[in-house]
């Protein structure tokens, strides 16, 4: 697929199929964006995939812990500021009404795809070491774009979502992540369930004005 082809068309999947993933397919995906670019070469990320009876497993105790109301407590949650500026908060403020507008009455099944782990058949772990400077951060971030592109190149659907990764605990136990190394994202991959009526392709937020994110300095 053409680069360009391939960048536009990047949007999330809310709910995948029941189709499986082939081990395979994504070792290659994993292997293939290892050549992403890492601060002196640190390369300091880590994936763990989890698929069939692991995930079941992990997705069963996590809808547990979400429809009971626990508090999610990210690895990352102590790691990076929850302060946000001005404008960040302004772009999520934004967000947040445009969903419900969107959404609308549909705004349930969002919630329940949310809470299901998006019947991802495949979810990926992304994790740095414990001790890591931000900069390990801003290099995880690279690797995950570059998982995602691969993806979608063949043929792939694809979900970033934190909530994935509320429950620290409940990741490393069932795929085995050491509690020397922060989960950080975690990537949904599988099929889109084209049948689905949370995937509607309508939705999808503004981006801010150009001019706003973007300075020209050459004098």
């Amino acid at each position: 697929m053409e680069f360009e082809e391939l960048f536009k068309q990047e949007r999330v999947t809310r709910k995948f199929s029941n189709k499986r993933v082939s081990e395979k397919i994504l070792a290659g995906i994993i292997k293939e964006a290892q050549l992403s670019p890492s601060l002196l070469n640190s390369q300091p990320w880590r994936a763990y995939a989890a698929t069939d009876q692991a995930l079941a497993g992990l997705r069963k105790e996590f809808e547990e812990k979400t429809n009971a109301g626990e508090t999610p407590h990210e690895d990352f949650a102590a790691m990076l500021s929850l302060d946000w500026d001005t404008f960040p908060s302004q772009n999520m403020a934004a967000m947040g009404a445009s969903q419900a507008y969107f959404f609308r009455d549909k705004l349930d099944l969002f919630t329940e795809a949310n809470n299901t782990m998006f019947n991802a058949p495949a979810v990926v772990f992304l994790t740095v070491p414990r001790k890591s400077p931000a900069w390990s951060v801003f290099d995880l971030g690279i690797f995950a774009q570059s998982i995602m592109l691969l993806a979608l190149n063949r043929g792939l659907s694809i979900m970033p979502a934190h909530s994935m990764v509320s429950y620290p605990e409940l990741v490393r136990k069932y795929v085995h992540i050491p509690e020397s190394e922060l989960v950080g994202m975690a990537i949904g991959i599988g099929y889109k369930d084209k049948g689905a009526e949370v995937n509607d392709p309508k939705f999808f937020p503004d981006r801010v004005p150009f001019e706003k994110i973007y300075q020209l300095s050459n004098k």
